[in-house]
């Protein structure tokens, strides 16, 4: 990461965007010069799936917003609030039902922890009733 943004050759401010354009070089046949610009929603996508296919093919089919949500499947798996989440993100999933179904959906790792903790809860119930079933009430 930080050799592609020494290779940029200008100093990123904070709030600047990192990835750009790959911009164009005349070829043999000429063409104007055109320097590397931040990218927009489409031209990220597009040069994504370019890249894709180059590197895995063009059976593979993963999209970049996969990665986000692998990320925060990932996050959510290994126990990071929705808070934290949402702040890594940059929006308000944290208060969105709808982005926390379609970026954290069910993994396998948080239901085998919620099922672990109902075993421990119907544990401790079972104790509870065991407690109540010894009281006896006059008239029986």
């Amino acid at each position: 990461m930080l050799a592609y943004v020494e290779s940029l050759g200008v100093t990123l401010l904070d709030d600047a965007p990192i990835f750009r354009s790959r911009g164009f070089a005349p070829g043999p046949r000429g063409g104007r010069p055109r320097a590397g610009v931040p990218y927009t929603k489409d031209s990220l996508v597009d040069d994504f799936a370019d890249l894709r296919t180059l590197v895995f093919g063009t059976s593979e089919k993963r999209r970049l917003m996969d990665m986000r949500r692998s990320g925060a499947v990932e996050a959510n798996a290994g126990g990071a609030s929705v808070e934290a989440i949402s702040a890594k993100m940059g929006n308000s999933i944290d208060g969105n039902k709808a982005l926390q179904k379609t970026y954290m959906p069910v993994n396998l790792a948080a239901v085998r922890s919620a099922d672990a903790s109902r075993r421990k809860g119907r544990k401790l119930l079972g104790l509870e009733r065991n407690e109540y079933k010894m009281l006896k009430l006059s008239g029986e």
